[in-house]
């Protein structure tokens, strides 16, 4: 009897427990944005919304470039992740994890910020794998425009501008049926520079045939292959500062030399810091929903244009 009655106790206390912990993550609280006029909205959610909004947007602009494409000349971000159960051994990351719950939450919430093309599509070359898009139209439609010979050769049709591409993606995946998967399109609409991006795609066509010949383009040093890339300090996870000063700048394949490449990093580097500047002292998910909605703070453009192209990060064998 006595054996019942502490298994009684324990179930009772685990139950009383679980049920303060759901009262917690239930309880509501609320969050200020601006909009595009710089009003001020209040959102309300439960806290466990809030986390999870937190947790996907930390990813998303300090990991994966998108704060570049709504602060900077980056024309998109993509970010993906693996569906649960969709491959046991590789959808089960905390990474994975993060970006499912996340985005589901998100899909709550995202109605309120629909002045940014920011969706999700699943892809049907890689079942399981969700790519998450972020677009700054204007400066898609400028490159689009800009290396259009490209675009119509490639997709072999007509295109008037970057805005038609941008309708399409409402009935068709982005990557694999508008740009039809293309390596080149995709390094040209990710900001890579359109030299950078033919000679990846070239690359990947002779991958079997030759060793890579493609370089980092931050490997400023003359080696004749790019070294491994080694953090001098990692970043504190807890300061969003550091994850944005050390971990946000969009890295890629190119010829670090280049006249392409010197100025990608100029402006990436400029844009680094009116990031920083933009975050610096602010709730971060707050900034970032402001950002989502259309926000755009005018003292950003006072930053100086940036002399000394170096990253906080080495390069070595």
């Amino acid at each position: 009897m006595n054996h019942v009655k502490e298994k009684s106790i324990f179930f009772t206390a685990l139950c009383f427990a679980f049920l303060i912990w759901y009262s917690i993550q239930m309880a509501p609280t609320s969050l200020r944005f601006l909009d595009k006029q710089g009003s001020e909205h209040i959102l309300k959610l439960p806290i466990k919304d809030e986390e999870r909004l937190y947790s996907l947007m930390r990813k998303l602009f300090t990991y994966d470039n998108f704060a570049y494409t709504l602060l900077g000349s980056k024309p998109v971000s993509w970010a993906s992740y693996t569906k649960p159960w969709s491959n046991f051994w590789d959808s089960w990351t905390k990474y994975d994890t993060t970006m499912h719950i996340g985005w589901k939450t998100w899909s709550k919430y995202r109605h309120l910020f629909s002045s940014t093309t920011l969706w999700a599509e699943d892809s049907k070359h890689y079942p399981g794998s969700v790519s998450i898009l972020i677009v700054n139209e204007e400066q898609f439609n400028h490159v689009v425009n800009k290396h259009k010979q490209d675009f119509q050769s490639v997709l072999n049709r007509e295109i008037p501008d970057g805005f038609q591409l941008l309708r399409e993606i409402k009935d068709h995946s982005f990557i694999y049926e508008v740009l039809k998967g293309h390596q080149a399109l995709l390094g040209i609409v990710l900001g890579y520079g359109r030299d950078n991006a033919w000679a990846f795609s070239e690359a990947v066509d002779k991958f079997e045939e030759q060793p890579w010949p493609c370089r980092w383009v931050w490997d400023e040093k003359e080696e004749e292959k790019p070294g491994e890339i080694v953090m001098m300090k990692g970043p504190d996870p807890n300061n969003i500062e550091e994850c944005l000063m050390l971990m946000s700048c969009p890295s890629f394949s190119g010829n670090p030399h280049s006249e392409e490449s010197m100025v990608l990093k100029r402006d990436y580097l400029q844009t680094q810091q009116k990031i920083i500047k933009y975050f610096r002292g602010k709730d971060f998910l707050e900034a970032t929903l402001s950002l989502l909605a259309g926000y755009r703070p005018s003292d950003l453009e006072r930053i100086e244009p940036c002399t000394e192209i170096k990253m906080p990060f080495r390069v070595c064998k």
